[in-house]
């Protein structure tokens, strides 16, 4: 349950997780890699133009304390701690690929299977480190560099990451630019880690459409929901299995535009609406149809309701708009499968931005609270209603993020990639170089070959890998 106080009893050197940051699903790492090139306008006279990136992330960790840490399950709570320096602690790498050049690196940097092996291996390793908070590495080519950053979800949502990368870059041309003892720079960046969700708390309840659907339902026996789930989560169902792999959609900015062009023209004079929010309705109709089409028991899909997850920032709901942390909020579209093939595109982009307008500081406290609150079956009876069909859909789009504005020293990036992707049937984009949108998807081998061959789809996006 969340409370409305911190905890009065955690010594220097403890940070509170809150309820939400304690669930499954935060325990993983999130990876966002950038590629740089080095030319002779843009390379320092000093001996590696790495030294200040390796300094600034040094420095990054001072800031923000919490990221020395790991977690400590207690019995009521999680939390973070940082004074055991036998466990794994921030770390900073450098891998060599000095035998590869960035153009190379480039036309195979969405084929892992091309990448140098150890480049690959260091990477990957990063994103399946649970018990450390913070990784940063560079890999240096033979004429530029790639710089990842992986942190947990427990100390950090996508945006958060984001922000950290801003930090780190902005820190690293401090650095480079004066001496180690250069005063540290202000910074913009909230890190009072309970402390969002406290300011959350104070907003009125409001009812959270999602909440009350779940609680409408009848799920006859709960330790029978229960048992099935622990199932689930023991063979890897809720994660795709082996077979799960994630690729990579790319819609450019001409091809946002014609979505916008074409389905706006069905609007029967109704306001227009972005091709970016269209484009979530068109995903969504084009994977139900791909996933049931697959099915061999297509008939009784067309019987079950579906469920579109949009992952939304709540960082705006407070004065703390850098906050560094989990400030996510969920807005589940509930719907029939034959209306979800029906509709025309354009009513079911209408009926997703309506849903999308329900998130509001109040509804969150409210589900989050139904979710995590209680005896946990309103968590079991919502897990179980998003997974029991194959066809769901979980997007989180951090497209307007300003990516390609990150510049440590030497210039913008060049590309922008993401790190593994376990969950079937999540999809989150991000802005490509082109001034479009990259989604990563995780999708098995055969939903990927059939969705490769969707006419619509084709019209406007891109299959990469």
């Amino acid at each position: 349950m969340f409370t409305d106080k911190p905890r009065d009893d955690l010594s220097d050197g403890v940070f509170e997780l809150c309820t939400l940051e304690s669930s499954k699903g935060t325990y993983k790492i999130i990876q966002y890699s950038l590629l740089y090139r080095l030319t002779l306008q843009n390379y320092t006279n000093s001996v590696s133009p790495f030294s200040a990136i390796q300094r600034a992330f040094e420095r990054l960790i001072e800031l923000y304390p919490i990221l020395r840490g790991y977690r400590v399950q207690l019995p009521d709570c999680n939390i973070i701690a940082t004074s055991d320096h036998s466990k794994p602690g921030p770390l900073f790498e450098i891998i060599d690929a000095c035998q590869m050049t960035v153009d190379e690196f480039e036309k195979v940097k969405f084929h892992r299977d091309q990448w140098p092996a150890k480049v690959d291996s260091a990477l990957k390793s990063r994103t399946t480190d649970i018990d450390r908070l913070i990784a940063g590495t560079i890999v240096r080519f033979a004429d530029g560099y790639l710089v990842a950053l992986s942190v947990s979800h427990i100390v950090a949502d996508g945006v958060a990451v984001y922000l950290l990368l801003r930090q780190w870059a902005s820190l690293a041309q401090r650095l480079a630019a004066d001496s180690d003892n250069s005063p540290m720079p202000e910074l913009p960046i909230d890190f009072d880690h309970p402390a969002f969700w406290y300011k959350l708390l104070a907003h009125p309840h409001q009812p959270h459409p999602f909440a009350e659907y779940i609680n409408s339902q009848d799920f006859g026996s709960m330790s029978a929901l229960q048992a099935k789930l622990s199932t689930w989560y023991a063979t890897g169902s809720l994660s795709g299995g082996d077979t799960l792999a994630m690729r990579l959609l790319h819609v450019s900015p001409a091809a946002i535009e014609a979505i916008a062009r074409e389905y706006n023209a069905l609007s029967d004079g109704r306001p227009a609406l972005h091709g970016a929010q269209i484009l979530y309705a068109l995903l969504w109709q084009r994977y139900v149809t791909t996933v049931i089409e697959t099915q061999t028991e297509s008939d009784m899909a067309y019987t079950l309701p579906l469920f579109l997850t949009m992952m939304c920032s709540l960082r705006q709901a407070t004065p703390a708009p850098d906050y560094i942390g989990n400030a996510v909020g969920s807005v589940v579209v509930p719907c029939d499968t034959k209306d979800v093939l029906a509709m025309p595109i354009i009513d079911l982009a209408r009926l997703v931005r309506t849903h999308l307008r329900q998130l509001t500081p109040g509804s969150t406290v409210h589900y989050l609270n139904e979710a995590f609150g209680g005896d946990g079956s309103f968590f079991a009876k919502s897990v179980y209603v998003c997974t029991r069909v194959e066809s769901r859909l979980t997007i989180s789009n951090m497209s307007r993020l300003a990516y390609f504005d990150i510049d440590f020293g030497h210039g913008k990036p060049i590309a922008l990639l993401a790190g593994t992707l376990p969950t079937e049937g999540m999809t989150f984009w991000l802005p490509s170089a082109d001034g479009g949108i990259d989604m990563y998807y995780g999708l098995k081998d055969d939903i990927y070959s059939a969705l490769k061959c969707d006419m619509v789809l084709r019209k406007f996006i891109e299959f990469l890998n």
